[in-house]
């Protein structure tokens, strides 16, 4: 399988220059002024990220948002800055400014109180990422599995601000030797949280209908928790009014004595997931932020 044509390169946009730039003006400036100076600069992203808007503008197609669709791709890039500056003024300040309510915070906690490690599933919907710094506890440690390709600047300042919340980071390689820190995490009875709508690193990949089409959705995750029989749940972090964020728990369950391998207990689990993916698109179509064609599925 290829996503050649897909143009996500995993990183985060800005290099460390940018990123270190960025980090100073939060500083400096409240937060409020950056959000000011982002929405003078989406309509130059919007003019010459072509490819970014081809597949944004493809997606509020599939979605039903295929009128003023100038105003839903401005809507749905100032979004994104607007998220990627609130990481960067939790590095900055070191103090969350931020509040935010939980949907079905039980199903969380049940397996935070169990003995087995667990899977957090979550996506690039949303700022699934400051969850981290939302959901403290201490009960079991989270790994938070990364892209190992981005700017040494945003890793470090990354694992610092995970550092005081029982989480550390595990960065994806080449080797594809991070699948061996994960087993050991689950099996120590750890939560290991990873998106799950993206390939990199491994092309091994389920084809599932996603808002009407079939899609490419990795298998890592999903085989991690099948085969080592750990629960699964999908955390969505989506982004309210005045600086408030939503965070909805969503248990990835099917009944796994009616499966006969572990690959089809997870291509089950991988429907799951999707499904809820689909309700929270739905239900925040603005904040979605896979800027490839997400819906290419060729085989070589």
């Amino acid at each position: 399988m290829s996503n050649k044509n897909q143009a996500w390169k995993g990183t985060t946009g800005g290099g460390n220059i940018g990123q270190k730039a960025l980090l100073v003006l939060l500083r400096l400036v409240n937060i409020r002024v950056s959000y000011i100076i982002l929405a003078v600069v989406v309509p130059l992203y919007m003019l010459f990220n072509r490819n970014y808007y081809r597949a944004i503008k493809e997606y509020f197609r599939r979605t039903g948002y295929h009128k003023n669709t100038l105003r839903n791709i401005y809507k749905n890039y100032f979004l994104f800055g607007q998220m990627m500056i609130d990481r960067f003024y939790l590095f900055a300040r070191e103090k969350n400014i931020f509040s935010s309510k939980i949907t079905n915070w039980d199903s969380f906690t049940r397996l935070l109180e169990g003995e087995s490690g667990f899977v957090i599933s979550g996506a690039h919907m949303g700022n699934f990422e400051i969850c981290g710094y939302f959901m403290k506890q201490q009960v079991k440690k989270l790994h938070a599995v990364v892209f190992g390709g981005e700017s040494a600047f945003l890793q470090s300042h990354r694992a610092q601000a995970l550092s005081g919340n029982t989480a550390s980071l595990i960065s994806i390689s080449p080797d594809m030797s991070h699948l061996f820190t994960i087993k050991t995490a689950l099996d120590k009875g750890d939560i290991v949280s990873m998106p799950c709508d993206r390939l990199f690193g491994s092309t091994k990949a389920f084809t599932v209908p996603f808002l009407g089409s079939p899609a490419l959705f990795p298998m890592g995750g999903f085989m991690l928790a099948a085969q080592l029989n750990v629960p699964m749940i999908s955390l969505f972090v989506m982004r309210e009014k005045k600086k408030k964020y939503h965070i909805y728990c969503m248990p990835v369950e099917v009944d796994r004595t009616q499966y006969k391998s572990s690959r089809k207990t997870a291509e089950a689990l991988c429907h799951k997931y999707v499904a809820q993916l689909e309700e929270i698109v739905h239900a925040y179509p603005h904040q979605w932020f896979n800027f490839f064609d997400f819906w290419n599925t060729d085989v070589i």
